[in-house]
């Protein structure tokens, strides 16, 4: 068993904008399994999920994945909630989502069970839709251009430092391409199909990035654990 902060890696200050991507898949890459990630990874991979979101000040994930997966708001503990606002976070980080179709079911876990007001960041100025989702409880943040560098830009004046990053596929392409993405954790889940249902990233550039090899854990089961980050 490998202790969760050994596979989070070295930590910069609350007040240090930072990115981190997470991410799990099968050997041949796909994120999903019969249209889902639930069937890949392991404990580890929860425990390590759930602690980049209690170090996160906000988790950004794309509207595709929120609806897909069936997102419901982060759960924090008391405990941790007292240790966050020592270090001048919020008690429990906000989902954010970038939209711009603003198409969401409001009677899903997204909004009923989120113990803070999600964000939802669009470039659609249709009043009636945003104010629907006001209703719900969504905090709606309109900008000009709905791209990634402008979602992480108005993140980070609204004071979220540490931004934690789930995916989908085409938001991590947006990320890479935007040279967004500070540290990448990629858990692979030993297990090898002969289709990719869904690829890691799609629709960013082709250009390379290079990150270095920072720390690799295996699991009993085979599960591997790999963290990344960017290269200077």
């Amino acid at each position: 068993m490998v202790d969760i902060l050994e596979l989070i890696g070295p930590l910069p200050s609350v007040s240090t904008p930072e990115l981190r991507a997470i991410v799990v898949t099968a050997i041949n890459g796909s994120t999903t399994i019969n249209g889902t990630s639930g069937q890949l990874g392991n404990s580890t991979d929860t425990e390590l999920l759930l602690a980049l979101r209690r170090w996160s000040d906000v988790v950004l994930v794309g509207s595709s994945t929120v609806k897909a997966e069936n997102y419901g708001g982060v759960k924090v503990s008391p405990e941790i909630q007292k240790q966050r606002q020592e270090l001048g976070q919020e008690a429990i980080p906000p989902i954010a989502v970038m939209s711009g179709s603003l198409n969401f079911d409001v009677d899903t876990r997204f909004f009923l069970e989120a113990e803070v007001p999600p964000i939802i960041i669009t470039d659609n100025s249709d009043q009636t839709k945003q104010q629907r989702l006001v209703d719900a409880g969504a905090q709606v943040i309109e900008v000009e251009t709905l791209t990634a560098e402008v979602g992480v830009e108005k993140l980070r004046s609204l004071g979220y430092a540490r931004i934690d990053c789930e995916g989908g596929a085409t938001l991590y392409g947006q990320m890479l391409a935007a040279d967004l993405v500070d540290v990448w954790h990629h858990t692979i889940d030993p297990t090898l199909s002969g289709s990719v249902e869904r690829p890691t990233v799609k629709g960013g550039d082709a250009a390379p990035r290079r990150f270095a090899l920072e720390h690799v854990f295996v699991d009993d089961d085979s599960t591997l654990f790999l963290r990344y980050k960017r290269a200077k």
